[in-house]
């Protein structure tokens, strides 16, 4: 059986692909690091311009993890630190079963 990845392309300068690097471009799809596509049940992306997106993943096991710029806290893991891997949202959240970030600010949502 074929482990199916979360894939991402396009501007990385806030390593919002999750792929561990800050490359600038990809015109091709990468990886998003330590999530399988059999453990993510949602995705949604965020932010407006080259440096501010970022991405949220659902788990099955409906906690969240996100990735990306992080200069406003969007990713909800108590940092204002850009992550170019997925990191798991503070702990109090969990029980999500919706997720959504904002394309027009640096915000993230879960319910």
């Amino acid at each position: 059986m074929v482990e199916k990845r979360l894939k991402a392309w396009g501007n990385n300068r806030g390593g919002q692909l999750g792929d561990g690097t800050w490359t600038d471009f990809r015109t091709t799809a990468t990886t998003v690091l330590g999530l399988t596509s059999a453990e993510v049940v949602k995705i949604a992306a965020g932010g407006q311009g080259p440096v501010t997106g970022h991405g949220l993943a659902l788990l099955t096991d409906r906690t969240v993890q996100s990735w990306g710029a992080n200069s406003t806290g969007q990713l909800g893991n108590g940092t204002a630190t850009d992550s170019g891997t997925p990191v798991t949202t503070l702990t109090a959240l969990t029980g999500v079963d919706k997720i959504a970030a904002s394309a027009g600010g640096d915000f993230s949502l879960a319910n």
